[in-house]
């Protein structure tokens, strides 16, 4: 998410990184925006599927828009086995 225009902007991965809870810190590190320049690392980023836990409840994400986002309930015994994964 871009703070200063408080938009969503696509994020790109110069090459394969895996997108998994490990991988995402990695993917974290190499993001590129569509112009080619890297990622500030004080952005918030989110994945498409990454559980995200808002007031000490698990959420998925759903769908990112530009001006959206789309957080999904999961139920704690369904997240707990995606975080195992």
């Amino acid at each position: 998410m871009n703070p200063d225009t408080n938009k969503f902007e696509a994020v790109f991965t110069p090459n394969e990184v895996k997108t998994d809870a490990a991988g995402l810190q990695d993917a974290l590190k190499t993001l590129l925006r569509a112009d080619g320049s890297p990622v500030p690392h004080h952005w918030a980023v989110f994945a498409l599927g990454e559980l995200v836990t808002i007031k000490n409840y698990t959420f998925r994400v759903a769908y990112i828009g530009e001006s959206n986002i789309l957080f999904e309930p999961v139920r704690p015994e369904d997240a707990l086995k995606e975080q195992a994964r």
